[in-house]
């Protein structure tokens, strides 16, 4: 009869199996629980990982500080980048424009036609006014009239139309509009100031005189203001007469010239 071998089974190895299927299904189930949770964005499940929304949250908050940075810029960085008619139409002001051009227009017609006004339907009064002025003096206001008109003009192209200078030059312009009315302004003014003030044409006269030597003053420091610019080299020291200040004080130099000459030569033929 053969004898049976029978191999003992320990109860330590026995406990080894066990612990190890049990250890095996412990890390699998971490590992489910782990990838449901940051899944589902709970907190402290990762230790590396961050909640899904505030990430979400906080990704989206950088990239709206990130595109305000970006669109947040200096008016020099965002000219710098603009083309010169962008710059032009980003600082162009039609309502501001328009209310200039109907204030400009009613500098020139309402004064202009009140003067003429006043020559043809209240002749006498006139008269008597002039009889009592020398021409050289109604010529010097004539001509400083016209002469801080164009000044405070050029003052307020200078500053970008500022408010004051060109109130100042609207202010002007209508009273140079109301002597050249009343004195009767014209290419041929002679004529109708004698037809219209007889023997005190002398002194209607004499104001055309200086509004029309302020006008040629500044036609001949415009000619000048140009040839300096095309023609002289920036390295010249003539180069000066293009700034503001230096330019102002050749166009008042200038003008003085005009006034003197026009007062001396012209004057005389029609006081």
């Amino acid at each position: 009869m053969a004898e049976t071998t029978t191999t003992p089974v320990t109860a330590g190895s026995t406990d080894c199996s066990a612990g190890s299927a049990e250890g095996s299904a412990a890390r699998a189930q971490a590992a489910v629980t782990a990838a449901s949770s940051e899944a589902a964005g709970i907190p402290g499940t990762s230790g590396t990982s961050e909640p899904a929304p505030l990430h979400a949250a906080a990704r989206s908050a950088g990239e709206s500080a990130t595109l305000r940075a970006e669109n947040v810029m200096s008016d020099a960085e965002l000219e710098s980048r603009m083309s010169y008619a962008d710059i032009k139409r980003r600082h162009t002001r039609p309502k501001s424009w328009l209310l200039f051009l109907v204030c400009l227009l009613a500098a020139i017609m309402v004064p202009y036609g009140i003067g003429r006004w006043l020559a043809f339907h209240r002749t006498a009064q006139i008269t008597q006014v002039l009889a009592g002025i020398e021409p050289r003096g109604i010529a010097l206001v004539s001509w400083g009239v016209t002469v801080f008109c164009f000044v405070f003009l050029l003052m307020a192209f200078m500053e970008n139309m500022a408010l004051r200078w060109t109130a100042l030059f609207l202010v002007m312009l209508a009273g140079e509009q109301f002597i050249g009315g009343m004195c009767l302004l014209r290419a041929r003014f002679w004529y109708s100031t004698y037809v219209v003030y007889g023997t005190e044409a002398g002194v209607a006269n004499g104001a055309n005189v200086g509004v029309l030597a302020a006008g040629v003053g500044l036609a001949v420091f415009a000619l000048l203001y140009v040839l300096v610019l095309v023609l002289v080299d920036k390295r010249s020291p003539l180069n000066v007469l293009t700034k503001d200040w230096a330019a102002l004080l050749t166009f008042l130099v200038i003008e003085t010239i005009a006034y003197v000459a026009a007062v001396a030569w012209i004057l005389p033929m029609f006081a």
